[in-house]
């Protein structure tokens, strides 16, 4: 295996206050080379003004080292906003040029201005739109506008790229032809980036490593299909669409194997976890609904029997709430499963879960996120 990617940048105890307040708090947080960092939440928890932060925008209390030495006054974060570039929401585009435009933050560094164009073209073929040199920024679309904005920020070659809900505003086809250029070209040239997005199917996209902040604090932090798949909190769960959640406690069978024992009684087969009390949360997609039972299946160790209480729609997929004996259970199916299945309201039917797919959090870490 190789080695562990280089640290850019390190935060420790991070905290950015206003009137007393505390907007944010990190202990700590490293970003690394070539890889994609997320920083993942609700809307005002917290996510840009760190970002600010990092990118040294925004004043913070905590120490904070870029390429190996500490980032104390103005002329250090000068320094490091000159190693660095950003991109937000919004494409902030001056009124010339785009050629001008990508060339700009070049020329602010002390380029001259056939260099800074020579590199700036370079940069808008990365993105495949070299054709639009010449053309104003009015003239743009909203994602034309946002590869130039990005087109510009890679010109200068950053060590770590910033970027702020950078596809939030583009619809889903040019969002996933702009990810795929993005990520191409951060995994060619080495770039470390900070991603910010409270999308979570985004964040599993492009993050390498994602963390999970809420009201101003990390609540969970690692690698991306880790954090995804064994979220550490109720709320977390909840924001990633888990909103199956089962009271009971965590034990050891006759077998040796671990099951998950309900406070209404049923015993159910679960994957790894402490012993102990839990609030176990099953993916909607890892529910598969059965109107007919197989007698003999070891990978669905986990049956409830119960009837559709709920159907409703869920982007393109449909949300089936199964009411099973005093449990609800969430399941996403295709519509064209659905109607497979014939189910309609008060339909019998079955939610049939995988041992591995039941990921009881240990009930203390729950009530620790209490008020």
């Amino acid at each position: 295996m190789s080695a562990p990617a280089t640290p850019v940048m390190v935060a420790r105890d991070l905290r950015v206050s206003r009137g007393g307040r505390t907007l944010v708090h990190v202990e700590r947080f490293e970003v690394r080379s070539g890889l994609v960092h997320v920083l993942l939440g609700p809307n005002g928890a917290g996510k840009s003004t760190l970002l600010k932060a990092l990118n040294g925008l925004e004043q913070a209390d905590g120490t904070l080292e870029f390429e190996g030495r500490p980032v104390r006054g103005s002329a250090d974060r000068l320094a490091l906003r000159r190693r660095t570039a950003a991109v937000a929401q919004k494409p902030y585009l001056l009124s010339t040029s785009v050629i001008d435009n990508v060339a700009s933050g070049l020329r602010y560094r002390g380029v001259g201005r056939r260099e800074a164009h020579a590199v700036a073209k370079e940069a808008l073929e990365m993105l495949g739109v070299s054709h639009l040199a010449s053309r104003k920024p009015g003239t743009l679309s909203g994602g034309e506008a946002q590869r130039v904005s990005i087109a510009r920020a890679l010109a200068c070659d950053p060590a770590i790229l910033f970027l702020d809900e950078p596809i939030a505003a583009l619809d889903p086809p040019t969002r996933r032809s702009l990810v795929d250029d993005l990520m191409r070209i951060l995994d060619q040239r080495g770039i470390a980036a900070v991603w910010v997005t409270h999308d979570r199917d985004e964040a599993l996209a492009v993050g390498d490593s994602v963390t999970f902040i809420e009201m101003g604090e990390v609540v969970q932090s690692g690698p991306a299909l880790e954090v995804f798949s064994r979220p550490a909190t109720e709320s977390f769960a909840t924001f990633l669409g888990l909103d199956t959640y089962l009271e009971g406690s965590v034990v050891v069978g006759r077998a040796g194997d671990l099951h998950f024992v309900l406070d209404t009684g049923h015993d159910l087969s679960c994957g790894e976890a402490p012993l102990g009390h839990a609030v176990a949360c099953i993916p909607p997609e890892d529910v598969v609904l059965l109107t007919t039972v197989p007698e003999h299946n070891m990978s669905l160790r986990n049956i409830l029997q119960g009837t559709v209480r709920e159907v409703r729609p869920d982007g393109r997929l449909l949300r089936v709430i199964v009411a099973a004996d005093g449990l609800d259970v969430a399941a996403l199916v295709t519509k064209a499963a659905f109607e497979e299945l014939a189910l309609t309201i008060g339909s019998p039917v079955a939610a049939a879960v995988k041992a591995a797919a039941l990921h009881p959090i240990p009930r203390h870490e729950r009530l620790n996120q209490a008020p």
